[in-house]
């Protein structure tokens, strides 16, 4: 079995539990919102396939996607409290988040500049760029979604080495897909 086939099936099964979990178990809970964002724990995943995977590329895509939820909190908190009307304001409080975010790559932990933008894209795309959302929902919602993503995609990728070994079969080229068979993305 292709290494691809092996991560195919196991992301397969834990995406389609995970979008199940997060819009049918969780919204069933009465007037509970789900603090689950299938699409940005979905981003997470993939980046932690970019990132080169295993437990390095776990932390790594954790630290980096995470700081960018932060990020993007900070910015638009900023930018509320200063002037929300004011979209220069915004322009230039993004791109000195943007700078900071691709500075703080020289920590080890937070290594991984395109999660940083991810984390942060994702807290905009969920509203907090609207600068009149609830902030704490969001930023609580997209950082959950952002871990859960990352725990499930490392373990798609031990799910796969499962496959592979359960099957007899060897694993795929090495260069095939990012993980534990991959030399790391950056």
């Amino acid at each position: 079995m292709k290494r691809l086939v092996a991560v195919g099936i196991s992301i397969g099964v834990l995406a389609g539990l995970f979008t199940w979990f997060a819009f049918g178990v969780l919204t069933q809970m009465g007037d509970w919102k789900t603090p689950l964002v299938v699409w940005v724990g979905f981003a997470a995943w993939a980046c932690f396939y970019a990132v080169g995977g295993g437990t390095k590329g776990l932390v790594t895509n954790l630290g980096s996607v995470g700081s960018g939820v932060v990020w993007g909190f900070l910015i638009v908190l900023v930018w509320k409290n200063v002037s929300v009307t004011s979209m220069p304001l915004l322009g230039l409080c993004v791109g000195i988040g943007a700078f900071l975010m691709c500075v703080q790559a020289r920590v080890p932990l937070l290594s991984f500049i395109p999660g940083a933008f991810v984390g942060a894209a994702a807290y905009f795309g969920f509203g907090g760029a609207s600068g009149f959302a609830n902030e704490g929902y969001i930023f609580a919602s997209v950082l959950a979604s952002v871990i859960g993503g990352s725990l499930l995609a490392f373990l798609s990728e031990r799910g796969a080495d499962v496959i592979e070994k359960r099957f007899g079969l060897a694993a795929g080229d090495p260069a095939e897909l990012g993980g534990s068979h991959a030399t790391p993305a950056h």
